[in-house]
């Protein structure tokens, strides 16, 4: 089945338009998987501001648009720079060995990956989450 072209077009715009974009399931103050959780606090733990967007409204049709884009169907996704990097064990591998600072331009924290309870919404995410469709 064929990606929806609009929905293709608006993601396609948010990823132009987002240096640092995460495709997650809920929101950077209420992820709704304990995989989004975890690559918020790693984004977190980074210091850089990125734009998000809440997958779960339109999941299935997402899914469409993302295979066609990057090959990719599950979620988190993160894009840097228009390119995605990947989902939350390639983020986590790529922030344990310094690749992702360098990929975001940004220091290596000394800090490990925050636990759960120590993620502080309202970080230094840009923008309320941006809203497709």
């Amino acid at each position: 089945m064929a990606a929806d072209p609009q929905l293709k077009q608006q993601l396609e715009k948010a990823i132009a338009e987002n240096p640092v974009l995460l495709l997650m399931k809920g929101t950077p103050e209420q992820p709704r998987c304990g995989f989004s959780m975890r690559v918020v606090q790693v984004l977190e733990a980074m210091g850089v501001e990125y734009g998000a967007i809440d997958v779960l409204p339109a999941l299935q049709p997402l899914r469409e648009v993302t295979a066609e884009i990057a090959d990719w169907q599950t979620f988190p996704q993160l894009y840097v720079n228009g390119e995605l990097v990947g989902g939350c064990d390639i983020v986590e591998e790529m922030f344990e060995s310094g690749e992702l600072a360098q990929v975001l331009g940004v220091e290596q924290p000394d800090a490990e990956i925050p636990e759960p309870q120590r993620i502080v919404p309202g970080g230094p995410q840009q923008s309320p989450p941006i809203q497709l469709g």
